[in-house]
């Protein structure tokens, strides 16, 4: 039997310049080349060789998930046919235009899809552009490669890294992440929906709904699968006020709702869109980023908002405002919209579940890391009272949070408002969202170089 060809798509939005890179990669003119979007509307197929060794490159035609259009959609419907075939994607992101929310999507896309890939910046052709291009860390990728394809530069790089995966990327650790189990607990006020929502995404009845608080006394877990990622899904009691409380099973109950946020990976705390957030609200998120948790604010009930609202773009956008200023300290924290009575924006849920899980595994390249805080450092020194702190460099040494050590001279010198700063700004270029970061500081034992 002939052994199957080692098959790399290329894919990404349009006008990113996929097909400019086809051609190079191929060595010949066979994609057509316009600045206009949406040319290439099918999927062309030719052969690159590199090293001696041969492979068959795709490519296809700019996805775009916020316009309908037929077209469009077929062409999406085009590119799955070819995942299933592709041993290798290349996502072509553009430098010029930076980190657009498009390329967020057709990552996550990717990412749901577990199809290998790596991501392609594409007309880097100068240094500012290159400084430009890091903001795509954000993603979650652990590595960039920073091409022109029109001028021909950074394309061994990549041409490098398809032939070094060709004889194990099938090999490559896929069964050891599709047997991860990832553990998400749905936690929030009585009444908000946590069983609805729980009954919703496991598409069956196994919490009893009603519309008296603290019917779900205990929590329930349930097994599911999702693009080949299992996940187990928790429904808990209804957290309330301590003078609310009445009886110990009901403080059983919400002992065991605090209990299952630590032993969980990530937390849908769900918000009532027709209720103000509370206290024991803030109390519980903060219990949540304490432990390290993963989060996503789910406001539910968004039904009942569209039946009394016309214009639900504003309305989306004022409780978002809303909720940032009530919960001022979790600001980083993704916020979807959501109905589990009529299961609507599930799938968008379960975009950001897969995306905010990919940032709690992530981990930086140690020369972008250093790179970033050499920057950082330079654009506000520490101040300490007696002077002569030092900072020499940081270093991540853990993910599941991802966790970050700070050297420096003088560990007891550095303030706790410096540390949110360098938090922020790593925020800032690596993205981070929903999962809180661990900072530690430790004093450098040896000598020697500054940062």
């Amino acid at each position: 039997m002939k052994e199957k060809d080692f098959t790399v798509l290329i894919i990404g939005r349009e006008n990113v310049g996929k097909s400019t890179l086809f051609n190079k990669l191929i060595g010949e003119h066979k994609s057509i080349i316009d600045d206009f979007p949406g040319v290439t509307r099918d999927k062309i197929y030719g052969v690159a060789e590199w090293l001696g060794k041969k492979f068959t490159l795709v490519d296809t035609g700019g996805i775009l998930f916020e316009k309908e259009d037929i077209i469009k959609t077929e062409v999406l419907k085009k590119i799955q046919e070819v995942m299933n075939e592709a041993d290798l994607a290349l996502l072509v992101v553009d430098a010029r235009d930076g980190l657009v929310p498009d390329d967020k999507m057709i990552y996550n896309f990717l990412k749901k899809s577990g199809l290998q890939f790596l991501t392609v910046v594409n007309k880097v052709d100068d240094k500012l552009l290159e400084n430009n291009a890091y903001e795509f860390y954000k993603l979650g990728v652990e590595k960039l490669f920073l091409v022109s394809a029109e001028h021909s530069l950074g394309l061994d790089a990549v041409l490098d890294y398809i032939v070094k995966q060709m004889k194990n990327i099938k090999n490559k650790t896929s069964e050891e992440k599709k047997d991860e189990i990832i553990k998400i607990t749905i936690a929030g006020r009585e009444n908000v929906g946590k069983s609805s929502l729980f009954n919703a995404i496991l598409n069956e009845e196994r919490s009893i709904v009603t519309e008296i608080p603290g019917t779900t006394r205990d929590a329930i877990d349930s097994l599911i699968e999702i693009s080949g990622k299992k996940f187990i899904i928790i429904d808990t009691a209804g957290i309330k006020k301590r003078k609310n409380i009445s009886g110990k099973v009901e403080q059983y109950s919400i002992g065991r709702t605090f209990a299952n946020i630590k032993r969980s990976d990530m937390v849908l705390y769900l918000l009532d869109a027709m209720e103000e957030i509370s206290e024991i609200d803030k109390k519980a998120i903060d219990y949540a980023l304490k432990n390290y948790k993963g989060l996503i604010f789910v406001v539910n009930k968004w039904d009942i908002v569209r039946q009394k609202r016309k214009n639900i773009k504003e309305m989306k956008e004022k409780f978002f405002e809303y909720i940032r200023k009530k919960i001022k300290f979790a600001d980083f924290i993704p916020i979807v919209f959501v109905s589990a009575k009529e299961k609507q924006g599930l799938n968008e849920l379960f975009d950001i579940v897969f995306y905010v899980e990919n940032q709690y595994n992530f981990r930086v390249k140690t020369s972008i890391l250093n790179r970033v805080f050499a920057e950082t450092v330079f654009r506000k020194t520490p101040q300490s009272a007696s002077g002569n702190l030092k900072i020499y460099y940081i270093t991540q040494v853990g993910v599941r949070p991802p966790e970050f050590v700070v050297f420096v001279n003088k560990k007891e010198k550095i303030k706790e408002n410096y540390i949110k700063y360098i938090e922020k700004n790593l925020r800032n270029k690596f993205g981070f969202e929903g999962v809180p970061l661990k900072i530690k500081v430790k004093l450098k034992i040896k000598k020697g170089e500054n940062l």
